[in-house]
């Protein structure tokens, strides 16, 4: 059974964190963000990748439960992605390898392998993007291998704000979660920050979700 879903995730979701545009060499990307549920649950995300060369880029990830206002259970990656080539058509291919651990009470080594489609899309004389992101996370030892994909559609409104919506599907030791994530994002200032507002909602829960986009 594990292996049919993963053939079907790799096959419906070429996808991986950060998704098919490389950054460009010698440019970084950093993020942060923070999710806020009802049940009062924090959990925090810090994503960041660099152009190591033109079609490498290097990156990591970390996911932390911050519930008691330190940190807590969570998973760390580092990884390297690069590009599927496409020749002349209109969607960009890339795959990625991480390797991370679990952290908190339990570490389990593990191993990230993903795929992602990305394309630029038109709507309503508006510009926008689409991609979709599919990654296994490998449990090395005993713990249970995880399988992630996310789906995103996001439209730049004019130069200062873009919406955005997002589904993460999550399946791991036969449990499966699927989260709706609609978002507004405002950049002030061309070459500065980018502030993120959403809400997300899984199972009934609610939560609010701030974050922070940064170039460099």
């Amino acid at each position: 059974m594990r292996l049919v879903l993963t053939l079907l995730l790799l096959a419906l979701a070429p996808g991986a964190q950060g998704g098919a545009w490389l950054q460009e060499h010698k440019k970084g990307f950093l993020s942060y963000s923070g999710v806020y549920e009802e049940t009062g649950r924090l959990d925090g995300t810090l994503y960041a990748e660099y152009g190591f060369r033109p079609k490498l880029t290097l990156g990591v990830k970390v996911d932390v439960d911050m519930t008691q206002g330190r940190l807590g259970e969570g998973t760390a990656f580092v990884f390297m992605r690069k590009p599927i080539p496409t020749g002349e058509r209109e969607y960009k291919l890339a795959y990625d390898i991480g390797i991370g651990s679990t952290f908190g009470l339990v570490m389990e080594p593990l191993l990230r392998t993903g795929l992602s489609y990305g394309r630029g899309i038109k709507l309503w004389d508006r510009h926008g993007w689409m991609a979709v992101d599919g990654a296994v996370e490998w449990a090395i030892d005993q713990g249970p291998d995880t399988l992630k994909l996310d789906s995103t559609l996001g439209l730049a409104l004019n130069d200062r704000f873009k919406v955005m919506m997002q589904v993460f599907v999550t399946s791991a030791d036969g449990d499966a979660s699927a989260t709706l994530a609609p978002s507004v994002i405002w950049q002030p200032k061309p070459d500065g920050a980018s502030f993120v507002l959403g809400l997300e909602g899984e199972d009934g829960i609610l939560a609010l979700k701030l974050g922070m986009w940064r170039s460099f």
